[in-house]
């Protein structure tokens, strides 16, 4: 009795051990379908950023806010400088720009003005016509009379003087008229004229404050400073170098495929590599990108690998042996 409760037990034993064992072989052959491969030699590390700063204006470096090595962010002021042409070209540019815009008050005064003279010259034509209306039918009837010899000779010639004298007014006065549509057709010129002066100096005005505000240098990537090519109270000229910023939160690694390889490769795909400076760690990664043209020198072709720098372990300069991710 004892031993057929042994062996019910052992079988038992045996019959729960199968599956345990079927899962372990299962997840074995998992783990055993990928493996990775060397594709290449030791390719270098690089920044995934490197930015050049630049002066787009001259002038002496007056306050130098960063070092070397020193982390920033980006838009933070690196240096500034002092130039004292761009300063006194903006003041004159703002002076200029407040003449202009005076010179469009007073132009538009002017056609206000011109605009009034002429609706008074109007009213004047009209007046004189309605005048020389009424001088002429009086002018008539007193011809009438005259000649009945009702009236004398002094009256009738007093009325025709002052009918010469209305058609002369009257001409004198669309005269004036005219000279006052002349004159509202060059104040209008003169009003757009003053116009575009004005938008021209406020645009230099613009291009004068930026000029200015590219003495200060600001950093327009974040990322750390790793090269600095002047010193405080330098004089610099527009276009020189100032700083070099790498941004190395990712990184960029150059590995070069011979032609037989190309075929196991293609973007996208997924990459570990290791550095000697940490033998026992893998970083991850991605093929970014591959070169349609071979190397002239070597015959092979570039291939770069784009991944994350955790913790800022990697830095520019390391060199990176490469494994490409592939399932058996």
């Amino acid at each position: 009795m004892f031993n057929q409760i042994k062996y019910c037990k052992i079988f038992f034993g045996i019959l729960l051990f199968m599956p345990l064992n079927a899962m372990a072989a299962t997840q074995v052959v998992e783990l055993s379908s990928v493996f990775k491969t060397p594709i290449s030699l030791s390719g270098p590390i690089k920044p995934a950023k490197t930015l050049k700063v630049q002066a787009s204006v001259g002038g002496r470096v007056e306050e130098l806010l960063v070092k070397e090595n020193q982390h920033v962010s980006k838009d933070q002021l690196l240096l500034t400088l002092n130039n004292d042409t761009q300063k006194r070209q903006l003041e004159l540019s703002r002076l200029q720009h407040k003449v202009n815009e005076n010179n469009v008050k007073d132009r538009k005064k002017q056609l206000e003005l011109a605009q009034i003279q002429i609706q008074v010259s109007r009213n004047n034509v009209k007046d004189l016509e309605a005048n020389l209306k009424d001088i002429q039918r009086r002018l008539k009837d007193e011809e009438t009379l005259f000649e009945q010899g009702s009236s004398t000779r002094s009256q009738l010639d007093v009325l025709q003087l002052q009918y010469s004298r209305g058609e002369i007014a009257l001409k004198n006065t669309e005269l004036g008229l005219e000279r006052s549509k002349q004159e509202i057709i060059r104040a209008r010129i003169n009003v757009e004229n003053t116009i575009i002066n004005f938008e021209r100096s406020k645009h230099d005005v613009g291009l004068r404050e930026d000029a200015l505000e590219d003495t200060l240098i600001k950093a327009k990537i974040a990322g750390i400073i790793t090269a600095k090519s002047f010193e405080e109270g330098e004089v610099i000229s527009g276009g020189a170098v100032l700083f070099q910023i790498i941004d190395i939160k990712q990184v960029e690694i150059e590995i070069q495929m011979v032609e037989e390889d190309l075929p196991m490769i293609s973007e996208g795909q997924a990459v570990v590599f290791t550095t000697p400076s940490y033998r026992d760690e893998e970083f991850s990664g991605k093929i970014e990108r591959i070169s349609w043209t071979a190397d002239p020198e070597t015959g092979r072709f570039p291939l770069y690998v784009k991944a994350a720098n955790p913790g800022l372990k990697l830095r520019a300069g390391m060199s990176a042996k490469v494994y490409l991710l592939k399932q058996k």
